[in-house]
């Protein structure tokens, strides 16, 4: 049987699946009512999870694993395409760099406070602030590569592919960063990520 996600459409664990479906790791998955932590087959996340958070991954073994840098990098491990970096892969580290910097820098630094209701909107205004060292960053980065390690797409990726598929919600836009751009268009181009994304409208369209 599959280990199992707990995915709330546009959330993080949409990271996780984009990094499983590139990866060929099959994931079970059930749906979170974002607002009162309902799951489709029943119950709460709440007695999953008590923070009521995703990404939240039910492994094989039953054994639970959160936060969203663990999850991608257990669906990381579990690939056995050429995604596969072993630990004792110096690009591993580079790997473990950029989910760090997606989720310190980009996620919880901007996202989380963006979209927390109850900021103000001039201190949602501040945290956008800090997003244009962010992307020069990346810009920089991705001038002489298609991907954030190595030549193929990894969990590191998936990561940064999830952050800016909310950015622009997030009134924090990539304009002027043209290599960022191009990144960004190629891809939510890959049919994988295509077809997530287009799902998740889709259930967020039902709700």
């Amino acid at each position: 049987m599959p280990a199992l996600l707990y995915h709330c459409p546009f959330n993080c664990s949409l990271a996780v699946r984009f990094a499983a479906a590139e990866g060929d790791v099959p994931l079970d998955i059930d749906l979170v009512d974002f607002t009162t932590k309902a799951l489709a087959s029943g119950g709460s996340l709440l007695d999953v999870n008590p923070l009521g958070q995703v990404s939240t991954l039910r492994l094989e073994s039953g054994e639970l694993l959160t936060e969203t840098s663990a999850c991608l990098l257990w669906v990381q491990s579990k690939t056995q395409t050429d995604m596969q970096i072993s630990a004792d892969n110096p690009a591993y580290f580079q790997l473990v760099r950029w989910l760090s910097f997606t989720a310190t820098e980009l996620h919880k630094q901007i996202l989380r406070v963006v979209f927390y209701p109850e900021a103000t909107d001039p201190v949602k205004d501040n945290f956008r602030a800090l997003a244009p060292d962010r992307f020069a960053l990346l810009n920089e980065h991705l001038s002489t590569r298609d991907f954030l390690v190595g030549h193929r797409f990894t969990a590191a990726d998936a990561y940064l592919v999830w952050f800016l598929v909310l950015s622009a919600r997030a009134q924090v836009p990539i304009t002027g960063y043209p290599q960022l751009e191009a990144y960004f268009a190629k891809q939510v181009t890959r049919p994988k990520i295509a077809a997530l994304i287009a799902e998740d409208q889709a259930t967020r369209a039902k709700a």
